[in-house]
C-alpha cells in the first residue's frame, strides 16, 4: 500500500479536505485550493478501496461488502484477522505444551515437529 500511496487513505490518517479558508485566502482561492486537494485525496480514495477489494479472495469480501470507505474496510478486516491471529495464538500454545515425542519418531522427527509448532 506503500507503494500505492494509498496507506494513509486506507490507515484513515489522510482525512476527506473540508473545505475551509487558511489565512488571507479568499472565497475563490480557497474553493481553488479545495477542489485541487479533494481531487488527489479522492484518487487516492478509489484507488484504496479497489487496491483492498481486488486483493481478496470471495470469503474475506465477504466481511466489507458493508463498508462505505477504504478505512472501514481496513478496520474490519483488522478486527477479524487479528481475533483470528489470538486464536490460533492460543491453539498453537495448547499444542506446544500438550506435546510429546511419537515412540515411532527418531529425534531429529521430534525436533522438526517442535521447530513446525515454534
Amino acid at each position: 500500500m506503500n507503494a500505492a500511496e494509498i496507506f494513509d487513505v486506507v490507515t484513515g490518517k489522510s482525512k476527506k479536505p473540508i473545505l475551509a479558508k487558511i489565512g488571507n485566502e479568499t472565497e475563490d482561492e480557497a474553493r481553488k485550493r479545495h477542489s485541487v486537494d479533494f481531487s488527489i485525496w479522492k484518487r487516492a480514495y478509489n484507488k484504496a478501496q479497489k487496491y483492498i477489494v481486488t486483493s481478496l479472495d470471495e470469503q474475506p469480501l465477504q466481511y466489507i461488502m458493508n463498508c462505505d470507505t477504504a478505512n472501514g474496510m481496513w478496520n474490519k478486516l483488522l478486527s477479524v484477522y487479528e481475533q483470528m491471529s489470538d486464536t490460533s495464538i492460543t491453539i498453537v500454545q495448547q499444542k506446544f505444551y500438550r506435546y510429546t515425542m511419537d515412540p515411532k519418531d527418531n529425534k531429529a522427527g521430534h525436533i522438526s515437529k517442535l521447530e513446525n509448532l515454534s
